[in-house]
């Protein structure tokens, strides 16, 4: 019974990934979003040309997601001194929401202002770490639905990742070689924080692209 069991779970795990059509941007070019960065860049063709780049696909509260910074930022610092290797967050969220994020912020949510619904403190509930690495939102400003008169603008509501890179599974991750073609996807993030044997299968995958 417990046997059976597992393969059931199993089963429900994998529906989502089923649903990802992993060929259909692998030895492609990745493409593009206008959004900048939350520094005021543009990520064009040339922030990936002579560059190794993660992608992470992520939102806000995504266990996985949250986790999946940790060794992304050791991954960082493991190589800060080559600038051939870069870390871009996409994030199915907005500006205000990643800034809140990834500041110390721990207000509590403001009722009259349906945007600060504490996203600092999500950041604090889950232990996730701060993101050291460039953060590119995906959702645009007044991107969601009116209730009541007032208009609540959250991740759900922006389908932006999906429409442009099919990604419905958070998060999902690209390997981008130098000249900006996806050369490998990961779907799913660690089970926990301080994961050695998912941060050494990322550095591998970017040491493989580099001794190209």
């Amino acid at each position: 019974m417990k046997k059976n069991a597992s393969v059931i779970w199993l089963l429900i795990f994998m529906l989502p990934l089923l649903s990802f059509d992993y060929g259909s941007l692998l030895n492609h070019p990745i493409p593009l979003l206008p959004n900048k960065t939350l520094d005021g860049k543009t990520i064009d063709e040339n922030y990936f040309r002579g560059h190794v780049t993660i992608v992470s696909f992520m939102y806000i509260g995504c266990p996985g997601c949250m986790n999946e910074i940790t060794p992304l930022n050791k991954l960082k610092q493991e190589y800060a001194g080559n600038d051939k290797v870069q870390i871009l967050c996409v994030a199915r969220n907005m500006k205000e929401q990643m800034v809140q994020f990834n500041s110390n912020d721990t207000a509590k949510p403001d009722t009259n202002n349906l945007q600060n619904i504490g996203y600092g403190l999500i950041r604090k509930a889950m232990k996730a770490d701060a993101i050291q690495y460039t953060i590119q939102p995906a959702c645009n400003e007044g991107h969601g639905r009116t209730v009541n008169g007032n208009e609540i603008r959250i991740a759900s509501e922006c389908n932006t990742i999906k429409d442009v890179y099919g990604i419905e599974t958070f998060p999902t991750t690209f390997f981008v070689d130098k000249k900006g073609i996806v050369r490998e996807m990961h779907v799913g993030g660690p089970a926990i924080k301080d994961d050695e044997e998912f941060y050494n299968y990322y550095k591998k995958q970017v040491d493989s692209l580099l001794a190209e």
